[in-house]
C-alpha cells in the first residue's frame, strides 16, 4: 500500500486547525478539490462519524472517522470509493502547538485498484499533489479562521 506523509507549519492555535477539521461534513466549503460534501450520520462529529464527498471533475468517496481526539488526531478512512484510481485510503491527521502555531503531519496511505495499477506512475503523482492541496487549504482555512477573532 504506498504511503507518503506531509507537513505543514499553521500560523493558527491548534484549536482553530481543530475547529476546521471537525466541521467533517463541510469539507466542500473550504476545500476546492471537493465539490459537495455531506454528513451522513447523526449526532456531533466523533469517531464512527460518516460522510460523503464528491470531487471535481468526478469521482467521490465515502468516509468514516476512526480515530477522533481533540486538538490532537484524526484519522479518516475513505471505505469506498466511486470513479477513482483506488479502492481505499487512510488520512491521519496529527496536529499539535509548535512555537506560535500548529505542526500538522498528514501521513496517507491508500490501496490501488485496477485502473490505479494500469497508471501507477500518474495515480501516486496526483494523489500526492491531491492530499498536499488538501493540507494548503487546511492551513490557509485554520489561518483565516484564527484571524477573524
Amino acid at each position: 500500500m504506498p504511503e507518503f506523509t506531509i507537513t505543514r507549519q499553521i500560523g493558527a492555535p491548534v484549536e482553530k486547525v481543530w475547529e476546521v477539521l471537525d466541521q467533517f461534513g463541510d469539507i466542500a466549503r473550504w476545500n476546492s478539490g471537493v465539490k459537495s460534501s455531506e454528513l451522513t450520520s447523526e449526532g456531533p462529529v466523533r469517531e464512527g462519524s460518516t460522510r460523503h464527498c464528491d470531487f471535481a471533475p468526478m469521482g467521490g468517496v465515502n468516509e468514516r472517522i476512526e480515530t477522533y481526539i481533540p486538538d490532537q488526531r484524526m484519522t479518516v478512512n475513505l471505505y469506498e470509493t466511486f470513479k477513482l484510481p483506488i479502492s481505499g485510503a487512510t488520512a491521519d491527521f496529527n496536529i499539535a502547538e509548535h512555537e506560535d502555531g500548529t505542526a500538522l503531519t498528514l501521513v496517507y496511505r491508500y490501496e490501488l485498484n485496477r485502473l490505479g495499477r494500469a497508471v501507477k506512475g500518474t495515480t501516486d503523482k496526483q494523489m500526492r499533489k491531491g492530499i498536499s492541496g488538501l493540507a494548503d487549504e487546511l492551513q490557509l482555512e485554520s489561518e483565516r479562521t484564527a484571524a477573524e477573532v
